[in-house]
């Protein structure tokens, strides 16, 4: 038994220093590698002048499903009174 874990634990360790470890390549730096847009219309002082609006719909009110009876107290005040 301990045969085989010294087997398997220098195996690991014969195949951990063999494998070749991964590099990243180097960086490759490109001169006046870039997009130049003269006519951006983003950058236009009136926004390009055909600005969609963009409109929100108001917030809708939570309707609540389970609603309090109003009758109840009153229905209660006479049952307390009868006591």
């Amino acid at each position: 038994m301990t045969q085989k874990i010294l087997a398997s634990i220098a195996f690991g360790m014969i195949l951990g220093a063999v494998a070749p470890s991964a590099h990243a390549d180097t960086p490759k730096k490109e001169a006046s590698y870039e997009y130049k847009f003269t006519d951006d219309l983003l950058s236009a002082p009136d926004g390009g002048g055909n600005t969609p609006i963009i409109k929100v719909r108001p917030m809708r009110t939570r309707e609540i499903l389970l609603r309090p009876r109003v009758q109840f107290v009153t229905e209660m005040l006479k049952s307390v009174e009868n006591l």
